[in-house]
């Protein structure tokens, strides 16, 4: 063992102060930096001096659509004012969803309510306070401060609207709607600039429903001569002289995508809830008719309307053919019911354990018709800033054109998804079902000669799975993918099927129509880290979507709803009828479904499923991703000019050229199917949602205890005790002091401390990370933890080496992982674990403290095989109370090679004084010794050191402190 303290570098040692020790080793460990609380507002708010919130204009909102001034008496609804952050709290936040689905980070899963998010990451109370004077100042009225406390929901007259931000409102013909919008970009008092990123609701367009219906009947008798009739409702229906046409029942998905094999495990989705955002209320008998024919069991979706929405009411029972036909041309209000019915179908047929909210809210309408507020987007809200959340896991079927909603919408709604990640909610959202030209949605609108490229707004944000839809690629070979007969459940899919893109250009008649999977780039999001891989374009922005499922309508999914003549009840004809549903809001509740199986299979939320999505792609060999790529569309000669299962082109007005180039599937990544489809069972098999490796050594026991440090950054490290057992059998806790330096050479000595639970069953443990400034070098006040800032996490792959990663929360912005090596011997340690029972001085190693001066103390590490004893020493400058802060911290070591096995007593040990190092870095040190101490212990648990200080800072200095043990005594130490 050397002597020279610089290469025992490594030694950090821990604050052992014993009001600090008991603390919970995870407590606070998102707190956001102490020098975020300040404001934004910062100057007194004069309405004369003014602020333009610019690309605050709809691209409808035009001289050409307008039609006139609205009434300064209509009343406004749901108008939202963003606000930002401030840039230590956006740092902040943004490093937390990072940790969150990071598994070497003590925040990794460590999910938020949204009242939590709001008080480490919200805007202050002042600056909340300014923006509700102001809007009750112009005669506004504030109806909301949202849980997160980043959006204020106001409302007011058109002309109130109008004056307080020096605008007109206005009203715009958009295609065969006539929509309200601001004129010009609004204003606001130029001191409220620094704080309000973007006002919402100004001009609202609404949220379409994202699915394809068609209607089917079958017989349930074969009873009519001369007909083709079935014994029973068929998934597989052959007529005489035509082609095979199929349905997906549940069991067909469920052996299509590999589900079926977990719920026979009992991965039912049971302890979990998918939120389900809709505009309608659902017909109770749809449900109990589904789940009889279909054979599928699942529970009544609890049907929750926002305080702050509209209750849209009964659900329609029946429809019409009479004049009008409301069975092929039902209204919007059965368009939306049927949504709903269609969500909770598939959800629920997928994880039939699960619990299902659906969440609802009618748009807001004015008396006129035109729109104030959109249902889907109040649901939305609800669903992710109630607190506590309802659901873990939530379904959107609705979109909108992303080109049209501009920047600030776009931006404002990603945020909202962010906050829903914070709290761990997997938000998945359905990419549209006008292929490439996202602005031509509607189950109505029909191809047109100038189409517009672009992508689901709703779907822009990373904090969001983007689900598109795929199409079999079956036509060649049926038989070779679906049975002749039907078995239980009118199964007869055999197993995958190949897919291409959801491409439909045609309808029945042989007509141009929209019915293909969205895809594309954002406009405004940027290209997220985790989006990475074969086939991912670039960085141009946020790629849509990230994983699809079937949603053609050709192979549809068994759907039961009365209000659109599917009641799937028998007949005087002794036949019923189902809808075939198609669309990417097939998709979309199915990957929800999907997930309430991984959660219950994992244990607990995960949360924003992309990065762990895209880091399985990487390895195609683990089954994860069913790849639709030109191979497996069968199609020859693919040109994006001609819409085809190997694109999401659309058509013409006259046909199928024309239309829209839009994107083609390859290889990995494409813009039309993004990943790929998912096997269900390989999903869940590969998730691994510790990722915290394969170590085997026990973190529970004594032995870890020790100096450990990085080679490349020697003089500084880490001193270790574990106190195994300490709440209960396997469970102890892990106590880390962590010697280091200011962030410049100049900057002077900084110590921390680190305190989290470990496990004998778990290779990893989540630290906190702590600091305490204001003491005086051996002497009064006591000082207590300041409070966390930052969290760590350990792992161990041997009992000589390890990783410690970490991350600062107190806006720094310093991260790392720091590779681990012991320094000293392993005494007692073993993979499986000693838990301390060692016959040696070494369990005299520990953590040590006077309660007189609690806040400093000692970290000794006893090595009698090399007969070395080695102390780190934290403390505080003479007049460090005076100084505060970090630099009021100082830390020497002490060290020397004449340590005896079984002597109770050691004189003349080294005291170092090590200077001019850096944070974390390899920058060289110069250590000096600069006194001498003394030990003499009296019990296991008691001993006296005397010190003397020749040079140095502290010259001079000399003095006798009485010491304690921190924690209860090893296991075998004796004296």
């Amino acid at each position: 063992m050397k002597q020279d303290v610089v290469l025992l570098g490594v030694i950090l040692a821990a604050l052992l102060s014993a009001n600090v020790f008991p603390a919970s080793a995870i407590a606070a460990q998102t707190q956001a930096p102490d020098q975020a609380s300040r404001s934004l507002v910062t100057t007194t708010v004069d309405t004369n001096r003014r602020y333009i919130l610019a690309g605050h204009r709809a691209a409808w909102a035009t001289t050409q659509n307008d039609r006139g001034a609205a009434p300064a008496d209509l009343p406004l609804q749901h108008l939202t004012i963003q606000l930002r952050r401030t840039d230590e709290r956006e740092q902040a936040f943004q490093q937390l969803l990072k940790d969150q689905q990071d598994p070497s980070s003590p925040g990794y899963h460590h999910w938020l309510t949204p009242v939590e998010l709001g008080a480490q990451f919200g805007s202050s109370q002042q600056d909340i306070d300014a923006v509700s004077d102001w809007l009750n100042a112009q005669g506004l009225h504030v109806d909301a401060v949202a849980n997160s406390r980043t959006r204020i929901t106001f409302s007011g007259t058109a002309g109130a609207v109008a004056n307080a931000l020096t605008t007109s409102m206005h009203y715009y013909q958009a295609g065969a709607e006539v929509r309200i919008a601001n004129a010009g970009d609004p204003q606001i008092p130029a001191a409220l600039s620094p704080l309000v990123q973007s006002i919402r609701g100004l001009a609202i367009s609404a949220h379409r429903p994202q699915n394809r219906m068609s209607l089917r009947s079958q017989s349930l008798l074969n009873t009519t001569p001369g007909k083709m009739r079935l014994n029973h409702p068929e998934d597989t229906y052959c007529p005489p002289g035509g082609s095979c046409q199929y349905t997906i029942f549940p069991a067909d998905f469920a052996k299509i995508y590999a589900t079926d094999s977990l719920v026979a495990q009992g991965i039912t989705g049971s302890g979990q809830t998918i939120a389900i955002v809709g505009k309608a209320r659902v017909y109770s008998a749809d449900l109990t008719n589904f789940e009889q024919v279909a054979g599928v069991t699942f529970a009544a979706p609890t049907v929750i309307v926002p305080a702050d929405g509209v209750d849209p009411g009964n659900p329609a029972t029946t429809c019409s053919t009479a004049n009008p036909d409301t069975c092929d041309n039902p209204s919007d209000a059965v368009g939306n019911q049927s949504e709903a019915t269609l969500d909770v179908e598939r959800a629920g047929s997928v994880a039939p354990g699960a619990s299902i909210d659906l969440i609802v809210s009618a748009d807001i309408n004015s008396s006129s018709g035109t729109l104030l507020a959109d249902g889907s987007d109040i649901a939305t809200t609800y669903a992710i800033d109630t607190d506590p959340v309802p659901a873990r896991i939530l379904s959107i079927s609705f979109g909108s054109c992303e080109s049209q909603a501009g920047r600030d919408d776009t931006e404002s709604q990603s945020q909202l998804f962010e906050q829903a990640a914070a709290e761990g909610i997997s938000v998945f959202v359905a990419s549209g079902d006008s292929g490439a030209a996202g602005c031509e949605g509607g189950t109505t609108a029909t191809p047109g000669p100038n189409q517009t490229l672009s992508i689901n707004e709703l779907c822009s944000s990373g904090s969001v799975t983007c689900v598109g839809g795929t199409e079999f690629a079956d036509a060649a070979n049926p038989g070779a993918y679906w049975a002749s007969s039907d078995g239980a459940n009118f199964l007869s899919a055999l197993g995958y099927i190949p897919e291409g893109a959801w491409n439909d250009p045609l309808d029945g008649n042989g007509n141009p129509q929209f019915a293909a999977t969205g895809g594309g780039v954002s406009l405004y999001i940027a290209t997220p880290s985790w989006q990475t891989g074969t086939g991912v374009p670039g960085t141009q922005g946020r790629y849509v979507p990230d994983v699809s499922f079937a949603a053609s309508t050709r192979e549809g999914f068994f759907t039961c709803f009365a209000a659109g003549g599917a009641a799937c009840t028998t007949g005087s004809d002794n036949e019923f009828s189902f809808i075939a549903a198609g669309g990417t809001s097939t998709s979309t509740p199915s990957m929800a479904g999907i997930t309430a199986l991984l959660n219950q299979k994992i244990g607990g939320a995960q949360g924003n499923l992309n990065p762990r999505l895209y880091a399985l792609a990487a390895t195609p060999a683990n089954g994860v991703i069913h790849d639709a790529n030109l191979a497996s569309t069968g199609v020859s000669g693919c040109t994006l000019s001609t819409p085809s299962l190997c694109n999401n082109s659309t058509p013409g007005a006259d046909g199928l050229s024309g239309g829209l180039p839009g994107y083609s599937v390859g290889i990995g990544y494409d813009e039309v199917t993004g990943l790929g489809s998912l096997d269900a069972a390989n999903l869940v098999a590969n998730w691994n949602a510790s990722g915290t490796g394969s170590s085997s050594v026990n973190l529970d026991q004594h032995g870890i205890t020790g100096s450990w440090y990085n080679p490349a950054t020697a003089g500084q490290g880490f001193e270790i005790e574990v106190y195994p057992d300490l709440a209960g059998a396997g469970q102890g806790l892990l106590f880390a002091g962590w010697f280091t330096y200011d962030t410049s050479a100049a900057g002077g000595r900084r110590w921390y401390a680190l305190t989290g639970n470990v496990s004998s069953t778990t290779p990893s443990a989540a630290l906190s990370i702590s600091a305490v400034e204001g003491g005086n070098f051996n002497a009064p006040p006591s000082v207590g933890a300041s409070g966390a800032v930052g969290q760590a996490t350990i792992q161990l792959s041997d009992c000589n080496t390890g990783t410690l990663t970490y991350s600062f929360t107190d806006g720094s912005g310093r991260s790392g992982t720091i590779p681990l090596a012991r320094l000293t011997p392993n005494v007692t340690c073993s993979s499986a674990g000693s838990n301390g029972n060692a016959a040696s001085d070494y369990l005299l190693s520990g953590n040590w403290y006077d309660p007189n001066t609690s806040g400093q103390g000692l970290v000794f590490d006893f090595s009698p095989a090399i007969s070395n004893v080695f102390a780190a020493w934290y403390t505080f400058l003479q007049n460090g109370q005076q100084t505060g802060g970090a630099a009021s911290q100082n830390w020497f070591t002490l060290q020397s090679g004449q340590f005896v096995d079984g002597s109770t007593s050691l004189d003349n040990i080294a005291i170092a004084e090590t200077s001019g190092g850096v944070f974390n870095s390899a920058t060289p040190t110069t250590s000096v010794q600069v006194g001498t101490a003394n030990i003499s212990f009296q019990t296991c648990n008691t001993m006296t050191l005397s010190y003397h200080f020749t040079g140095g800072e502290n010259q001079g200095l000399s003095g006798t402190i009485n010491l304690a043990r921190v924690g209860p005594t090893p296991a075998g130490c004796s004296l």
